[in-house]
């Protein structure tokens, strides 16, 4: 897991910079200590799923076939359309 620092400094981090569960561990750091006085936040990860899944959209969209629409021209005596 990973924790982004949010005080001025800790462990040789600066604010906004990330640090990993196992270095922190390293130092003998008590992270629930540091995550309640607010030096630490939990880092949130964006899952790389749903980039996937963006791209597999563009494949869809770039492999769609091209289908021209259909043009209706209307009869001026019964309003009905034909092809």
């Amino acid at each position: 897991m990973e924790y982004v620092v949010t005080s001025k400094s800790l462990y040789g981090k600066k604010p906004g910079e990330k640090i990993t569960e196992k270095e922190l561990l390293a130092v003998g750091a008590n992270i629930q200590k540091h995550l309640q006085s607010g030096r630490l936040k939990k880092s949130v990860n964006v899952p790389k799923v749903q980039e996937a899944v963006k791209q597999e959209a563009v494949k869809q969209e770039q492999q769609a076939p091209k289908v021209e629409p259909e043009v209706f021209v209307f009869n001026k005596y019964n309003n009905e359309g034909d092809k």
